[in-house]
């Protein structure tokens, strides 16, 4: 249960979108000076979205690797390269969060990354699975044997959209793909993150390539 969300940042529509989702929180806090947030004490379940707009007017970008120690970080900007969601994901941050990303997306990514998940961007979930299919090893474990069960619960075509988001793919690339929309793709999502009590796509692919390091053993 979240305790404590703070929204850093000048940016005034940014706060009120923020505020406006009214997430179930016991104190909200805006802080507009990066000094608040490095001198704030951080109770459990506090979660802070961080303005970068706020770290680029320091007069040297601060280091935000003890904040994200002390914190659920999750970070907002006008976009982020992939190369930097990856980093910013490997040095602690939970979350790279832009504008274009819907407000019931966000309360996902806010649920998500309070109960220790991390939230990986589209764009970005490819690369990163590149760099996580270097340490499967194939063999056949019992934790391969339990994916392959689990994806046996699924449809043929839930199976396939599943294999799909398992090499990175978008929900557009798998519409295109299968013939089906993109509402279509979502609503199997929704019922595949159901049926394997999952939580996000990350986690999907993970199950998805532990299963075919399994079948190529």
């Amino acid at each position: 249960m979240l305790t404590n969300f703070v929204i850093a940042s000048r940016n005034a529509p940014l706060i009120e979108r923020w505020r406006g989702l009214n997430l179930p929180s016991a104190q909200q806090t805006i802080c507009s000076r990066w000094s608040e947030l490095s001198q704030r004490e951080w109770p459990s379940a506090s979660l802070c979205v961080l303005d970068l707009a706020l770290c680029e007017a320091e007069p040297s970008f601060p280091d935000l690797h003890p904040l994200s120690a002390r914190v659920c970080l999750c970070l907002f900007a006008a976009e982020f390269q992939i190369q930097d969601e990856l980093r910013w994901l490997a040095s602690g941050v939970r979350a790279c969060c832009t504008p274009e990303l819907e407000d019931e997306r966000l309360k996902v990514i806010v649920d998500v990354t309070v109960k220790g998940g991390i939230w990986v961007s589209n764009q970005s979930l490819p690369m990163l699975l590149q760099g996580l299919q270097r340490f499967a090893v194939p063999s056949s474990t019992s934790a391969s044997k339990v994916a392959e069960s689990c994806l046996n619960v699924l449809t043929p075509q839930e199976r396939k959209i599943a294999q799909l988001v398992g090499q990175g793919e978008s929900n557009k690339l798998i519409a295109r793909a299968l013939n089906i929309s993109d509402h279509t793709v979502k609503t199997h999502l929704s019922a595949i993150f159901s049926k394997l009590h999952l939580n996000d796509r990350v986690h999907l692919a993970l199950l998805v390539n532990q299963d075919v390091s399994s079948s190529a053993s």
